[in-house]
């Protein structure tokens, strides 16, 4: 991969524009390019439209119907790339742009690899628990997919956000790959945020009530911060903050609540093809019940990567 890029998922909703005004931002802040990609998708055109066999009126009308919905779509793509490219030569903003065809996850998948991360607008489903979600039943959206096959760092936007001056990773456990979290630290010192830590330890407590603690007075904080410092010098002098928290959704919005100028980032493992935070949870729940301006999910590059976990047990052995 040369030099610095964002690969900027490209629609026509206004969730878009806040990514792309984002990723102009990070942009100019530290010397990189901006790529945009719309991508019209054909196969989900066809599967409205496609019957394995015809019947009342044949096949041709859906084929016709098929022709036109895909012109109708590419002549939108057209419309979308040609303003976007207009107002980023307006900011000064290098990239190229890109309209593609195919399937949308695919398609974003394969240009990512050339890319230091990818930046997607998503609008908020209006949920906030599986609850909910069990009553409305929505379809998956193409952030939620991206967390699953995303090569990079995966960038969800839901709203404006003013520029960082902090990064704050969350961590609950050492369930993640030591390189996993010396590249986000590394991405911090690029970006030139402050990197944070921010430990939660998931409870028995029915309290809906996020509390505060601290490494000197938590003992599980410590012994997890200890371990983690051994494997990775790097964590030392970083700032710890730990919350205890009874339920996972709860955290979520506490952390949506405080609006403290902080970039979210989420690490995600994947062993053997299963993609998980380091709370244990699929990374595309996050999304779901979203509640952020925007979320950095950082994907762990290498699937044999040694887990903090298992060093930790081998140093405890030693």
């Amino acid at each position: 991969m040369s030099g610095q890029s964002i690969l900027l998922s490209l629609d026509g909703a206004a969730q878009s524009r806040y990514a792309a005004e984002l990723c102009w931002m990070l942009a100019k802040a530290n010397n990189m390019s901006v790529d945009a990609q719309h991508v019209v998708d054909s196969l989900a055109a066809w599967d409205f439209l496609n019957f394995d066999i015809a019947g009342f009126i044949g096949s041709e009308p859906f084929f016709e119907a098929h022709e036109t919905m895909l012109q109708c779509l590419t002549s939108i793509g057209e419309s979308l790339t040609q303003a976007y490219e207009g107002q980023a030569a307006g900011h000064a903003i290098a990239g190229n742009t890109y309209l593609d065809e195919g399937t949308t996850i695919r398609e974003i998948c394969w240009r990512a690899k050339d890319h230091t991360l990818v930046a997607i607008g998503q609008r908020s489903t209006g949920m906030n628990s599986p609850e909910e979600d069990k009553r409305r039943l929505p379809r998956r959206s193409i952030a939620e997919s991206l967390t699953y096959y995303c090569p990079r760092p995966l960038l969800v936007v839901q709203d404006r956000c003013e520029p960082w001056t902090k990064m704050k990773i969350v961590l609950s456990s050492l369930r993640v790959p030591s390189s996993l979290l010396e590249s986000c630290l590394n991405f911090a010192k690029q970006m030139k945020m402050e990197a944070q830590i921010r430990l939660v330890l998931l409870t028995d407590s029915s309290s809906i009530e996020v509390e505060s603690d601290s490494v000197e007075t938590c003992a599980e904080a410590k012994a997890l911060m200890d371990d983690l410092s051994r494997l990775l010098p790097a964590v030392e002098g970083l700032k710890v903050d730990v919350k205890r928290a009874g339920n996972l959704n709860r955290y979520w919005r506490f952390d949506a609540e405080e609006n403290d100028n902080a970039l979210l980032v989420v690490p995600v493992t994947e062993i053997a093809g299963v993609r998980k935070t380091t709370f244990g949870t699929s990374p595309d729940t996050i999304v779901r019940y979203l509640n952020h301006p925007a979320v950095l999910f950082w994907m762990a590059e290498q699937e044999s990567d040694l887990l903090w976990e298992q060093s930790a047990s081998s140093l405890q052995a030693k």
